[in-house]
C-alpha cells in the first residue's frame, strides 16, 4: 500500500520531557562513547545523538500514524539523520519536543518520509532540531522514479583523521535499552533474517554515536559543545562483534566543515557524512 503522499507538513502536539544526569550517561555507555562529558558531574552535556532517546516515542507517533499508512514497521529503513544544534543538551533541560511530517515522496517501489522534530526548552529557546528520513520498502506507487542528483554537494578537501570505532557483540541490546529502540531486527536473529537480513544489524543511530564520538575528539579535542551540524547517510549494515573505520576530510574552501566516511573491514562503506565544528 502508498503511503500517503499529501500529509508532508502535518505537525502533531508537542510533549515536554526531562531530561536526566542518569539517561545522558547510560547513553553514552550504551553509544561506547567514554567521553568524560557524559559523565555525571557539574559539566555533564549529552552526546551529539542523545536527544533522538528521548525524542524515540515521538518519532514513533509519526511512523505510527494511521493517515501516513505505514503498515508493517519491518519493512522501513533508516535512510539519513541530521542534526543542527544551537547549544548542548543537559541534565535538568525540560524540553518541548514537537514532532512535524516533513514531506512524503514516492520513490516508485518504496517511499519515503521525512520527520522533523523541533527541541526547545520550556521558555522557547532553541535546542535542537533533528530531522530522520526514513526509507518504506514496497510503499511506493510502483511508478519509474529516477534517483535525485546530488549535485552541488560540497568539495572534499585534504584529510584531517581517521579512526577506528569497536561495536561490542552486546551493543544492540544495550543501545536499546538506552534509546527505546526495541526493533526486533537488531536483537533477534530470526526476525531479522524473515525480513531478508543476514542476522541481527546494529542500530544505524548507534554505529553514528560511534562515529560521533570520534569525529567530537577528532574536531573539537572532546568538547561536543562545538558540534553544530551533523548530517549522515546510511548506505550499509554494521555488525555486532565488528569494528569500523571513519576517515575524516576537510570541506574544500571552509574553516569549519567536514566531510566523513565510515567503512567495514571489507572496505564497504556504511555511512557517509558531513559535520561543522564551531572554533575553539
Amino acid at each position: 500500500m502508498a503511503l500517503n503522499f499529501d500529509l508532508g507538513g502535518k505537525r502533531y502536539d508537542p510533549v515536554e520531557v526531562t531530561v536526566t544526569a542518569d539517561h545522558i550517561a547510560q547513553y553514552a555507555l550504551a553509544s561506547g562513547d567514554d567521553n568524560p562529558r557524559y559523565a555525571i558531574g557539574p559539566d555533564q552535556v549529552a552526546s551529539p545523538v542523545f536527544v533522538v532517546a528521548p525524542g524515540f516515542g515521538e518519532m514513533g507517533r509519526v511512523t505510527a500514524d494511521p493517515e501516513l499508512g505505514v503498515d508493517n514497521p519491518l519493512m522501513i529503513v533508516h535512510g539519513e539523520q541530521e542534526f543542527r544544534y544551537y547549544r548542548p543538551v543537559r541534565p535538568g533541560d525540560t524540553l518541548t519536543l514537537t514532532p512535524v511530517l516533513d514531506r512524503v515522496e514516492d520513490k516508485g517501489s518504496g517511499a519515503i518520509f521525512v520527520t522533523k522534530m523541533e527541541a526547545a526548552t520550556s521558555s522557547g529557546e532553541p535546542v535542537v532540531d533533528f530531522w530522520a528520513t526514513i526509507f518504506v520498502r514496497g510503499a511506493g506507487s510502483g511508478a519509474d522514479r529516477k534517483s535525485s542528483s546530488r549535485d552541488g554537494e560540497p568539495t572534499k578537501g585534504a584529510e584531517v583523521g581517521r579512526f577506528v570505532s569497536k561495536v561490542d557483540e552486546d551493543m544492540p541490546s544495550r543501545y536499546a535499552e538506552a534509546s527505546g529502540d526495541h526493533n526486533p531486527i537488531h536483537l533477534d536473529d530470526s526476525v531479522a533474517k524473515a525480513v531478508g537480513l543476514p542476522g541481527v544489524i546494529n542500530h544505524g543511530l548507534g554505529t553514528l554515536s560511534l562515529a560521533a564520538a570520534g569525529l567530537v575528539n577528532e574536531l573539537a579535542q572532546g568538547d561536543p559543545g562545538r558540534l553544530t551540524h551533523l548530517k549522515v547517510r546510511f548506505t550499509d549494515m554494521v555488525f555486532p562483534g565488528s569494528e569500523i573505520f571513519t576517515t575524516v576530510w576537510g570541506i574544500e574552501g571552509s574553516d569549519s566543515g567536514f566531510l566523513f566516511e565510515t567503512t567495514r573491514p571489507d572496505g564497504t562503506a556504511v555511512m557517509a557524512g558531513s559535520a561543522e565544528v564551531s572554533p575553539a
